[in-house]
């Protein structure tokens, strides 16, 4: 039992060791994209004034939650017309979404930054009222070695259920906008 109880300590100590965390060069690099990502929006929500196409779209559904009410929800994507050069086929990659909603009178923002060229979350934020304090906010980075989390008050979402939420948010928005006719 000893001899068990020893591997199980050096098997832990050995995954502390070697685990790795976002450094500081990829928080800095996913920081660099969301303010490239920020300038885009803002390129793109003056475009028509400049006699440009727009690159977003807003899904705005209203409905009732079972015990906490009436629920306004609006996800907003962000994304470019890209061209697939063997096929020459055009798809719309999404390199931001941004989601609020209400649960009663409590309310909700999110936003979800994409790596353009493969798509995999790169940076999640939240604010949302919280409960009897002030507001609730998480800031995760997801790099290759691993998630750094920053978070103020009260924990809402943690960084798996955000990475789902980016996931479903990422299929609705390629069903949406890239069917075959």
């Amino acid at each position: 039992m000893k001899r068990f109880n020893l591997t199980i300590v050096l098997s832990l100590v050995a995954m502390l060791m070697f685990a790795q965390e976002v450094t500081d060069a990829e928080i800095a690099a996913i920081r660099a994209t969301y303010n490239d990502a920020k300038e885009q929006i803002e390129l793109n929500n003056h475009a028509e004034e400049q006699g440009m196409h727009r690159s977003d779209m807003e899904v705005i559904s209203h409905y009732i939650i079972p015990g906490c009410g009436p629920t306004e929800e609006v996800i907003h994507y962000y994304f470019t017309l890209d061209e697939d050069p063997e096929p020459g086929e055009c798809f719309n990659t999404p390199y931001f979404i941004t989601r609020s909603y209400n649960v009663a009178a409590r309310k909700f923002y999110q936003e979800f930054l994409f790596d353009k060229h493969n798509l995999q979350l790169l940076f999640f934020y939240q604010h949302n009222d919280g409960i009897g304090s002030g507001p609730d906010e998480m800031r995760y980075y997801y790099g290759e070695n691993g998630i750094h989390k920053l978070i103020t008050g009260n924990q809402e979402t943690d960084e798996i259920f955000a990475a789902r939420t980016a996931d479903d948010l990422k299929s609705a928005f390629f069903t949406l906008m890239n069917k075959e006719y």
